[in-house]
């Protein structure tokens, strides 16, 4: 038997086939869109979220709103959203008046989370949304985004929030009662990420950390030694700590040294940061 020729001898194994990826939620929305298209008593759909800024990818949740005219209701709603693709479990979720969040979990990992309202509820297109049926024009406006911008008062509130909530941490951590500390650490740096998004003039300040991402701007340098990695009372005390430094600039703003100072919360450790 001849030897094999190099080139035979040197082949590599075929590869094998890729490992499927998840299954995106294209398919999902398309179905979401055709059923409100199809049933008389949907007068809009807006899609939201990543998927409507068109930033979304096959890991995306489906974040979407549907109007409904009389005679509609919301069991309708989830029966025909259970029957786009094998449903896992179902949550409803009181979401204002008439309003109900529906999330709906499917077999293969995706989820739709649907904010069911009156149609008439709704005068324009929320910002970074995407109309996807509108058969009465109803969304053809686009709302005013500084309807979600908090105003003055709005973010005193956060800021004042934010300094509690770091004195509770320190509280806790000197109990021993670390997980509480940590819980309310958390509380603290999202309120001031609030704050962040919101003097960065970001789309929904109200959600910090994500709509600073969204927009592409950074988190503030120094927001790292904020973090702990375990539930230890010194470590918590210098997170509290390098967070008050990036409150400063807040608590000045707002006025709020002597509640900094009722609280034993020491504005004066470090030099504060400016926000980023």
């Amino acid at each position: 038997m001849p030897p094999a020729s190099p080139s035979s001898a040197s082949a590599a194994p075929p590869a094998p086939p890729a490992s499927p990826g998840p299954p995106g939620p294209a398919e999902l929305v398309e179905r979401l869109t055709a059923w409100a298209r199809e049933t008389p008593w949907v007068e809009w759909l807006e899609l939201a979220g990543s998927l409507g800024r068109g930033a979304g990818d096959e890991y995306s949740d489906i974040d979407a709103g549907v109007g409904l005219l009389d005679g509609g209701v919301l069991g309708a709603v989830q029966q025909a959203v259970t029957e786009f693709a094998p449903a896992a479990a179902v949550l409803r979720q009181p979401f204002g008046p008439e309003t109900t969040h529906l999330v709906c979990i499917y077999q293969d990992g995706r989820q739709l989370s649907l904010v069911v309202m009156p149609s008439a509820t709704r005068t324009g297109l929320a910002p970074e949304a995407l109309a996807l049926v509108d058969k009465l024009d109803r969304l053809s406006t686009s709302l005013d985004r500084a309807m979600w911008d908090p105003d003055a008062d709005g973010r005193r509130q956060w800021a004042f929030l934010a300094c509690i909530a770091a004195g509770d941490a320190l509280k806790h951590a000197r109990r021993g009662t670390c997980w509480r500390a940590l819980r309310s650490l958390t509380e603290a740096r999202d309120l001031y990420l609030q704050l962040v998004a919101a003097q960065e003039r970001v789309v929904f300040p109200q959600f910090g950390a994500v709509s600073l991402e969204n927009a592409g701007r950074p988190v503030p340098e120094r927001l790292a030694a904020t973090l702990v990695d375990s539930p230890d009372p010194d470590a918590i005390a210098d997170a509290v700590q390098a967070l008050l430094s990036l409150l400063a600039p807040f608590v000045a703003e707002h006025g709020l040294e002597e509640l900094c100072r009722a609280l034993r919360l020491d504005l004066r450790q470090g030099e504060p940061d400016s926000p980023r």
